[in-house]
């Protein structure tokens, strides 16, 4: 069996520690390293790798706040002078400029990466071994990136269960000012309307709303520093949403409905343009509605009839009833399998919203 390379992960956060985790689950000898030994010591009691001293290592990960990656690279590249390092910046064009700031010239060695997972709660308690499974891992290649380099890190993320996409750098910036960093600013921003409501006002909140402001709990002082990264990429995008809110703004205003229904037409073609599971489009789903009581057991139960009614199930969501010892299940299935799945549901005494 071939050896696994020895590992170092600089940075003992969410995205850190929980590396950290899956490559420990998967074999490898891991070693950490963070600047505030509190947080090294919380992550290597839950992920169960050695806190770093001066070992030899193949694999630098460098997992620190965004400003600090670029040093933190250069760093590494002269302490482990045989090492693949990568980060998992979700800003790529700006490292490798700031390395470039810096005076670093060794790049065969260098490999930018950024998973494309990740939660609401932060830091070494949020970390997780199972993160990364199934979730994009965009590798990113400089112009003098070995193949030897790019392949070790490929396997790194290979044994953490990821799915390895490369993209150039500046193709990356631009997909995630749309994907993830625009997002952010408009989850945030219609959060905040929340601080001057009447608390009988946010009583009535939904599903809907939850969903969309769900990433607004996100570190501010980490998303100040990725939005500077990419401040170019991420302003083009948010003017262009903030001039779309102005159309309907004035569409709403001026009750012109047509232009109205136009702007949310094209909102939900968007939207079925994300890719569902295995990539099928969104269009060819069905939703069903079960109003379920809270008690324990229930939820396993509901699963259990879907499996006994070979209804494969692609999402699952769940809204609390205001009030009411309640809840409202959405189960997101095949087209195909709705009528199916409430028909089994309702034989099986659950109660099916139509």
């Amino acid at each position: 069996m071939t050896q696994k390379p020895t590992v170092l992960i600089i940075g003992t956060g969410l995205i850190g520690t929980s590396i950290a985790i899956g490559l420990k689950n998967a074999g490898y000898t891991v070693f950490l390293n963070d600047a505030d030994e509190h947080a090294l010591a919380v992550a290597t009691a839950k992920s169960g790798a050695q806190p770093f001293l001066d070992q030899t290592c193949d694999l630098v990960v460098v997992a620190t706040p965004p400003r600090a990656v670029a040093g933190v690279m250069r760093a590494a590249l002269a302490d482990h002078q045989t090492a693949a390092v990568t980060d998992v910046s979700s800003v790529k064009a700006t490292i490798l400029n700031s390395l470039s700031d810096l005076g670093v010239s060794e790049l065969a060695r260098v490999v930018g990466g950024h998973p494309m997972a990740g939660r609401e709660i932060s830091g070494a308690a949020g970390a997780q071994g199972n993160l990364f499974v199934d979730r994009p891992w965009v590798l990113t290649r400089t112009t003098a990136t070995s193949d030897d380099a790019f392949a070790q890190v490929e396997e790194m993320v290979n044994a953490l269960g990821a799915v390895v996409i490369e993209r150039s750098m500046d193709d990356h910036d631009q997909a995630v000012a749309l994907i993830s960093h625009t997002p952010q600013v408009v989850a945030s921003v219609l959060a905040g309307e929340l601080m001057g409501a009447e608390e009988r006002h946010i009583e009535l909140a939904g599903q809907g709303i939850r969903d969309t402001i769900r990433i607004a709990s996100s570190d501010a002082g980490l998303w100040s520093e990725i939005l500077a990264g990419n401040s170019a990429n991420v302003a083009e995008r948010v003017r262009n949403v903030a001039k779309r809110l102005g159309e309907m703004a004035e569409a709403i205003a001026s009750n012109d409905h047509a232009h109205i229904v136009s702007i949310l037409e094209q909102g939900s073609a968007g939207r079925d343009r994300l890719p569902g599971k295995h990539g099928a489009n969104r269009a060819s789903d069905a939703l069903v509605l079960v109003r379920l009581d809270d008690k324990p057991g229930e939820l396993a139960r509901l699963f259990a009839v879907a499996a006994q009614a070979e209804v494969n199930l692609e999402d699952v969501r769940i809204d609390h009833s205001l009030g009411r010892m309640t809840g409202l299940v959405e189960l997101t299935v095949a087209l195909a399998a709705q009528v199916t799945l409430e028909t089994a549901l309702t034989s099986a005494g659950f109660v099916v919203i139509l």
